[in-house]
């Protein structure tokens, strides 16, 4: 009976790890900036092919101390940032990650990443399930599209 147990557990076990998430991540780059930047910008569109809603609830990448999701308001002319705990994504839906709204907030970078690099970083979602993307690396980019320089703003000091 336990022997048995096992051979059911064991075939299991490659199925589980087969399954694919139903997070997508498309258009991913960040905005290049200067060397001594402590923070970039990612960008990205995030879909869910599944059939139930999701919850991105980390990010994270070893060329960089840490990935927060954040998303810019309008308070009577002026632009705050809110830190985003998680982000919902409902069934067949999608999330814009652009310059001058949503956005991920990429700390402490390693040291010399140009335009035409690419960068690993990992997504997990509440179940679970765990999507590594590549992001390029890209000055033309930024030019064209961004409208907030993060390179040289103080994130130390919001409140999360």
């Amino acid at each position: 009976m336990m022997r048995r147990m096992m051979m059911v557990v064991a075939m299991a076990v490659p199925v589980m790890s087969a399954m694919a998430c139903d997070l997508k991540v498309e258009s991913a780059w960040i905005r290049e900036a200067p060397s001594n930047a402590t923070s970039l910008a990612g960008y990205a569109v995030l879909s869910n092919a599944g059939s139930k809603g999701l919850s991105v609830v980390s990010a994270s990448s070893a060329a960089f101390g840490r990935i927060e999701m954040h998303e810019t308001l309008m308070a009577n002319g002026i632009a705050m940032m809110r830190a985003l705990d998680k982000l919902e994504i409902a069934a067949g839906g999608k999330v814009e990650f652009v310059p001058g709204g949503k956005h991920f907030m990429l700390i402490n970078p390693r040291p010399g990443l140009r335009s035409g690099d690419a960068v690993a970083i990992k997504f997990k979602d509440s179940s679970g399930c765990e999507s590594t993307i590549q992001f390029q690396v890209s000055a033309a980019a930024a030019a064209a599209t961004d409208t907030m320089d993060h390179s040289k703003m103080d994130h130390s000091a919001m409140h999360h």
